[in-house]
Parts: structure tokens; C-alpha cells; sequence
């Protein structure tokens, strides 16, 4: 006698547990989970849904059916104390941020799996909400006016750089460099500006070791959503930021946990290529003894410009790196470290160092360079939420032949069983 078939179907669109294929697939960047690479996350053996189906996302007290865990606590241990300096708060976070190469960690690791669904907006528009297929913050103006300067003044210094290298003011080789490091420098501006910082999405709910905890959970009054710890509400972006560090108006953009890595990119690159200019400029000045190398009238007044804005850039770079190594190694976000010490707790402070991986991902060392997506150990982890269309994706792998078929309705937060 054969057995009954079982057919699963989420937005209304037939889904084959057994393919690993995403059901859409679309080559966007805008989100971690849209570059084709898909997200980890920890298996939280979940439960088959009673006839009840899942409870509300908001229903932050109650105990949801469709992902209750029994092992999922164990599997983190408890926290670490706080350091009591940074010197060994720089070692915890060196122990705990190697990360093994992407396939040797899926081998390794049973306990993650890799979720390639897709299920974001198709609309080709931009935007900072969910309906958006491209992040881009288009409320404010000041910032789109201050991000498009920084690809002028990076543009007219490469420029000057190439006249200098055509008259013979310096090698061609030095000139090279110094567009490459510009071109890097440019290349993680965008992807900082049009990178999804972390939103909070409407349906979010807490991760499964806050709610086995019982742990109080915060709600955002403009959101009116779940608000994940170290999360901070951007009246600019008018969204829920995970992890929210500030809202820099040279980005265009929030800096959270998805786009944390481009953000120090782009500090590191034009740190290096201010830097490399201010050595060349000065080598140039101080060594140049014949007519072959010095400067025209005109390359003469292009050069006090770019030197000018190179020990600015140089001296601006310099800081927000200190800054940002500062809350690495610390945990504490430029916001709440505000919020501290204005409220003078900054020594009741007991967050732990962000892991590297957690900012950089797992996909390698080769890739810390790069201002690629990173792929996160766990993503609900490092976003500090999780969401019940996953939790239902994650019931369906791990019971695909349980016989029951499972509906999610479209645009609704809530499943049962038929």
C-alpha cells in the first residue's frame, strides 16, 4: 500500500523539503541571505505543530509549539564573566574568532544547517523597508549628499594621482597602488551604503535560548515588534537596527551587525590609501632633486588640495578605527556607550568582545578583505532573533516524512497543520 504523499507549501508556493535548492533565488546584495550563499543557523529541534499550529510571534511569554527546545540550552554553555581589562578581553576575543573554512565547518558541525530560501522582496526599488528589493535610505538627504562627496573626493584624488604618474611627479607602480586601495575603499563604501544593517522584521521573534531562559523582552514603541538586545531604533532609517553601532551620514546608512564588516573596510582602505598618499606626497617633496620629477603650476595647487584632504581623511579614519576596536573588544556600541556614560554604568557594563567571525564571518581568512557578504555561524545569534518562517522552514527538514502537510498562509505569521 503506498504511502500518503506528503506536500508542503509556504506563500503559497509548493516546497520540497527534500531539495536543497531554494525555492527563489534571486543575485541580490542588499541582505546577507540574498547573495546566493545563504544563512546558517543552529538546529533547534523543533516539535511537530499540535492541532493548535503556531502561537503569535508577539506572544514573547508563551511557549510557541512549533520550536520548543530541549537541547538547544546546552549547546552554548554558560557566559563569561566580563574582562577585567582589554588587554585580556583582546586575548578572549583572538581565542574565540578563528574561523574555520566554510566546508569544514558544515562537515564538522552537525548542529548548524544552511537555509537557502529566499523569501524577501522581489520589487526592483529602493528603500528601507521590507517591500524594497535594494536597501537604500532615501529619507534623508544630508546623508545622500555627504556619501556622494566621499565618491568626489575619492575620484579627484585618484585623478591627481594619475596626473602625477603621466608628468613623472611619481612611479606609475606608486600610483597603482594608490587606486587600487582607493578602488577597495569605494568598493566597501557601497556595499556599507546599500547593505541591509540588520533590520528587524515585523514577524521577529526571540531566539530559542532567551525564551527557554524566560528572560524579559523588550518591545520597540515605533516598531511596535519584538526588539532584540543591543538593538536600537534609527529615527533616520525608521527601522530596528540589530546590534546598532550609530548612524553614520558619510555611509547613508545605519551600521549594524550585517554590514559591521564593510564599514571597517572602508575605514581600514582609506586609512591606508590617506596614509600612502601623505608618504608619497611627502617622499616626493623632501627627495625630489631634479626638474623631472617636480611639480607644474597646476599639479602644484591640485597636490595642496589632496594633501589637505588626506590628512583629513587620515586623522577622521585613525579615530573612528580607535573607536571601533574599542567596542570589539569591549562589546559596548558607540550608543550605548553614550547612554553609559551619561548614566555613569559604564563599570556595571558586563557585555562580553564580539567574536570576529560574528563581524567577519566564517568563510575564511581570504574573505576578510574583501567587502563580500559575510556567512555567519549562526545567524539568529548574531542577528538576536529568529523568525517563525524559518522555524517552520527548519520543522520541515527535520520532518519531512512525518506525513502531515503543513500551509503557510501569505502574509501571515501563523501555520497549522491540515
Amino acid at each position: 500500500m503506498m504511502q500518503p504523499q506528503s506536500n508542503y507549501y509556504y506563500n503559497g508556493q509548493q516546497y520540497d523539503p527534500d531539495d536543497k535548492s531554494p525555492l527563489i533565488h534571486r543575485n541580490n546584495s542588499n541582505q546577507q541571505h540574498h547573495n546566493g550563499e545563504g544563512a546558517r543557523y543552529r538546529k533547534n529541534h523543533v516539535k511537530q505543530p499540535q492541532s493548535s499550529g503556531l502561537t503569535s510571534p508577539m506572544s514573547f511569554g508563551g511557549s510557541p509549539a512549533s520550536y520548543n527546545s530541549d537541547d538547544y540550552a546546552n549547546s552554548k554553555g554558560n557566559s563569561k564573566q566580563r574582562k577585567a581589562s582589554v588587554s585580556r578581553s583582546f586575548i578572549s576575543l583572538c581565542e574565540c574568532c578563528c574561523p574555520k573554512s566554510r566546508n569544514s565547518a558544515e562537515e564538522d558541525d552537525q548542529n548548524f544547517y544552511r537555509d537557502d530560501f529566499n523569501d524577501q522582496s522581489w520589487s526592483c526599488s529602493f528603500g528601507t523597508t521590507d517591500e524594497h528589493g535594494t536597501w537604500l535610505n532615501m529619507r534623508d538627504q544630508a546623508g545622500l549628499i555627504m556619501s556622494a562627496l566621499v565618491w568626489v573626493l575619492m575620484i579627484y584624488s585618484n585623478i591627481t594621482f594619475s596626473f602625477l604618474a603621466k608628468t613623472g611627479g611619481i612611479p606609475i607602480y606608486f600610483s597603482m597602488i594608490y587606486c587600487t586601495l582607493s578602488f577597495m575603499a569605494l568598493a566597501s563604501h557601497a556595499k556599507t551604503t546599500l547593505t541591509d544593517p540588520g533590520t528587524v522584521p515585523q514577524s521577529a521573534v526571540p531566539v530559542e535560548s532567551e525564551r527557554i531562559a524566560g528572560s524579559n523582552h523588550s518591545m520597540c514603541s515605533q516598531c511596535q515588534t519584538f526588539k532584540p538586545p543591543s538593538s536600537h531604533h534609527c529615527r533616520i532609517c525608521n527601522r530596528c537596527i540589530s546590534r546598532m553601532d550609530h548612524h553614520c551620514p558619510w555611509m547613508n546608512n545605519c551600521i549594524g551587525a550585517a554590514n559591521f564588516k564593510h564599514f571597517i573596510l572602508f575605514l581600514m582602505y582609506m586609512w591606508a590609501s590617506s596614509g600612502y598618499a601623505l608618504l608619497l606626497l611627502g617622499w616626493n617633496y623632501f627627495m625630489c632633486a631634479d626638474e623631472e620629477c617636480a611639480f607644474t603650476i597646476v599639479m602644484t595647487q591640485l597636490v595642496r588640495i589632496m594633501t589637505l584632504l588626506a590628512i583629513g581623511a587620515f586623522l577622521f579614519t585613525s579615530s573612528m578605527l580607535m573607536n571601533v576596536c574599542y567596542g570589539v573588544m569591549t562589546g559596548i556600541g558607540t550608543i550605548d556607550r553614550l547612554k553609559k556614560k551619561a548614566n555613569n554604568t559604564m563599570s556595571q557594563s558586563d557585555e562580553e568582545p564580539i567574536p570576529l567571525k560574528d563581524i567577519f564571518g566564517i568563510q575564511g581568512y581570504y574573505t576578510w578583505l574583501l567587502p563580500v557578504d559575510p556567512l555567519f555561524e549562526d545567524y539568529d545569534r548574531v542577528m538576536g532573533y529568529s523568525t517563525p518562517q524559518r522555524l517552520l522552514r527548519e520543522q520541515i527538514r527535520e520532518s519531512p516524512g512525518s506525513g502531515e502537510s503543513v500551509i503557510m498562509p501569505i502574509n501571515s505569521t501563523e501555520s497549522f497543520p491540515v
